[in-house]
């Protein structure tokens, strides 16, 4: 636990040095960085603690898992055994007839029709408009960024700023830095049953502790945001949004839900074969050179002894962090789908294994920082602050991940 409390305030002190000038004003307001690490310990306290929150959490992972199963039915119609059905075959033993591809990812396809039907429907603008609340009063930001921040437990880095779309244009870089940083430091309530599946057999509450991390993701960017970039900028309107809809109706809304999450799966299936055939073939090339400590030099280790001291200061025992190391940096360099499966095959303890979810379920990889610029970039022509605050971002992401996964070491 030590390891982990020093590790929340390394992470916390970093976050300084984003700021434009590294001579911190200690004279500024930090009253929403103090009250936001407070609601960070008081969440994860009544997560992990208090009777009510923890039931809530576990029927809220289950009816998350129940998309998973609501899927498996329409791939067991389409593409039978393949999708999930009975195997009309025996299975030869140390095989199984599972097929990532049709039977968990398509959860992309329901849940995106889901968000669209409920952007449509005016309930999900609602919900983070009520919830985000909090977040205005806490980190004293405008309403409507605390609405992204709460959609953006939900939906993905590009969704969650379609709800302010109306003023992507004009927000100040204080402010576009928040929804840089929250795309970076979370992930999507579509990929949460994929992650949740796929690691099941060493983490059977997996997707308890995906939803918890995604709560405090939120929160840690919003402190990163605060001590880095505090909203100092000329006030901007904080009047509610009132956008019109970008459906014609309810059966154009579920059509184009399905639509973009068949376009994300068919993305997110080429991405896997693309990404793990080029760690493959990097490994393969790798392999030409002298072993080290006796083992084969891999793309993993090298990206691991980066991560080691990341590692250290989420507070893995001592026996893991070599493992868990290499999966952050697994992450980083590639993609968190893929840190997931690493960490399914990982060797290392339960604990682990639960405080390694807390650091790898975010976008917060190379390749995000492309598609988050080219979306945001396509929904706001005249944002001008994107380019030359995406790196700044994409560190206070990284940053508040580590905060993330430094309270999970600090409370599991």
């Amino acid at each position: 636990m030590m390891r982990a409390i020093i590790g929340y305030c390394v992470f916390l002190v970093a976050s300084m040095f984003l700021a434009d000038k590294l001579t911190v004003k200690f004279n500024r307001n930090w009253k929403p960085v103090l009250f936001g690490i407070v609601l960070q310990f008081a969440v994860t306290f009544a997560f992990t603690n208090l009777p009510a929150c923890v039931s809530a959490i576990e029927w809220i992972a289950g009816g998350v898992m129940k998309l998973k199963d609501a899927t498996i039915e329409g791939t067991k119609f389409c593409f039978g055994y393949i999708g999930g059905g009975d195997v009309p075959f025996d299975i030869k033993e140390d095989s199984n007839a599972f097929v990532f591809a049709f039977q968990v990812l398509p959860t992309i396809i329901l849940v995106s029709t889901l968000a669209a039907t409920l952007r449509y429907l005016r309930i999900l603008p609602i919900v983070s408009n009520v919830f985000g609340y909090i977040f205005k009063l806490v980190f004293k930001v405008k309403s409507y960024i605390g609405m992204v921040a709460v959609a953006k437990i939900f939906v993905g880095q590009l969704d969650a700023p379609l709800l302010i779309k109306n003023k992507l244009n004009t927000l100040p870089r204080s402010e576009m830095f928040v929804v840089l940083t929250l795309a970076f430091a979370t992930a999507s309530a579509a990929v949460m049953p994929i992650y949740s599946s796929v690691i099941e057999s060493v983490c059977p509450d997996a997707m308890k502790h995906i939803i918890i991390s995604s709560v405090l993701g939120v929160i840690s960017a919003l402190i990163v945001a605060s001590i880095a970039m505090p909203n100092e900028d000329s006030p901007a309107s904080n009047m509610s949004i009132k956008e019109k809809s970008e459906h014609t109706g309810f059966m154009d809304a579920v059509s184009r839900g399905l639509l973009d999450g068949f376009t994300v799966w068919w993305c997110v299936v080429g991405s896997l074969i693309g990404t793990v055939a080029l760690i493959a073939l990097i490994n393969y090339i790798l392999a030409l050179l002298p072993n080290c400590a006796g083992e084969p030099i891999t793309l993993q280790r090298i990206f691991g002894i980066f991560m080691y001291p990341y590692a250290w200061l989420m507070g893995i025992p001592s026996q893991d962090i070599t493992s868990v190391s290499q999966i952050i940096g697994t992450r980083l360099a590639v993609n968190e789908t893929i840190a997931f499966f690493d960490l399914a095959k990982a060797t290392i303890s339960p604990e682990s294994v639960v405080k390694t979810i807390y650091a790898i379920n975010n976008f917060g990889n190379f390749s995000a920082i492309g598609i988050t610029v080219a979306g945001l970039s396509a929904m706001s022509p005249g944002q001008k602050h994107i380019s030359s605050i995406i790196w700044k971002a994409f560190i206070g992401g990284f940053l508040a991940t580590g905060l993330t996964a430094s309270i999970a070491g600090i409370f599991f």
